[in-house]
């Protein structure tokens, strides 16, 4: 019983002590691509910042307010865009997402909700519980990819301006530092001239210039054209900086996860090795016991 309980042990050692190697280079992958994806997402922002500050500044033209992007409406009908990741062992970061969304869907019953998927782990939670996702994107690899997200965003602006819903959300988690990632939830349509303008002043209280000395702009070949070309940039860059902020997230909370596990296989592996020596110590001195009993009875 002693052998094979040794046995036992050595295996559930050898078995700790594999898993481990294993999540220590999945935490040094995580890490490398964490490095990629914040390095991209930095250098995604100022872009998208520059558009909405020049959106912001139009804000108060008649022709970016009248247009039909802007238009709010009562409907009952919503667009909710839930982003997730494709893959797991990243803790709780697809669950916590997950759970925000599905408190949002069972707690507005009134609502005709519609889902868009980004990700295959919201697609697959969703698609078992029927609800109805009229589109889904999966195979992205934990990446932002532009072309996709240009595609995601026509899609989207092609159902509003269709009448196909009165409003779209977007669902993701914002990446703030390392180990902090919040589950946001913002509308992407319609627009806020509203929004476009307290994003602008934001940004320029940050540093920049203030909002009493704005720059003066010209625009050719007229300003409704100009705004014509940047509204689906404006949008398709929202798309993109979102799948962004979830790449970089993602990859900080499997770096974050596999970096625990690692912790808890060398605190397993201490406490299996102590056993196994215990068990081992044991076994050694019961068979010490053993000898010495037979040699006493031979003598006598």
């Amino acid at each position: 019983m002693a052998v094979e309980s040794l046995k036992v042990l050595r295996r559930r050692v050898r078995s700790v002590r594999n898993i481990k190697q294993i999540t220590r280079a999945m935490e040094m992958v995580a890490a490398a691509k964490l490095r990629r994806a914040q390095a991209n997402l930095m250098a995604a922002r100022p872009y998208a910042a520059k558009l909405q500050e020049l959106l912001g500044r139009l804000s108060a033209d008649e022709h970016l307010r009248q247009h039909p992007l802007f238009e709010e409406r009562e409907g009952p009908r919503r667009i909710l865009v839930l982003f997730t990741a494709d893959r797991g062992l990243a803790g709780s970061f697809n669950t916590n997402l997950i759970k925000k969304a599905e408190d949002l869907l069972k707690s507005q019953s009134q609502t005709q909700w519609q889902l868009v998927t980004v990700g295959r782990k919201g697609h697959d939670y969703f698609r078992r519980r029927s609800w109805p996702i009229v589109e889904s994107v999966i195979g992205l690899k934990g990446a932002a990819d532009p072309i996709e997200a240009r595609r995601v965003a026509e899609s989207l602006v092609k159902r509003f301006l269709a009448g196909e819903c009165d409003r779209v959300d977007l669902l993701y988690s914002r990446f703030i530092s390392t180990v902090v990632y919040r589950p946001t939830l913002g509308q992407y349509l319609p627009l806020s001239a509203q929004a476009l303008i307290e994003g602008r002043d934001e940004r320029a209280q940050a540093g920049r210039r203030t909002a009493s000395q704005p720059a003066d702009y010209l625009f050719e070949p007229s300003v409704g054209r100009v705004i014509e070309m940047l509204l689906p940039r404006y949008l398709a860059s929202r798309i993109h900086i979102t799948m962004a902020e979830m790449a970089t997230a993602e990859h900080s909370a499997r770096m974050v996860a596999m970096n625990n596990a690692t912790k808890n296989c060398t605190e397993l592996g201490d406490q299996l090795t102590l056993k196994l020596n215990k068990a081992r110590q044991a076994a050694i001195t019961k068979e010490l016991l053993e000898i010495v009993g037979g040699a006493e009875a031979l003598k006598g």
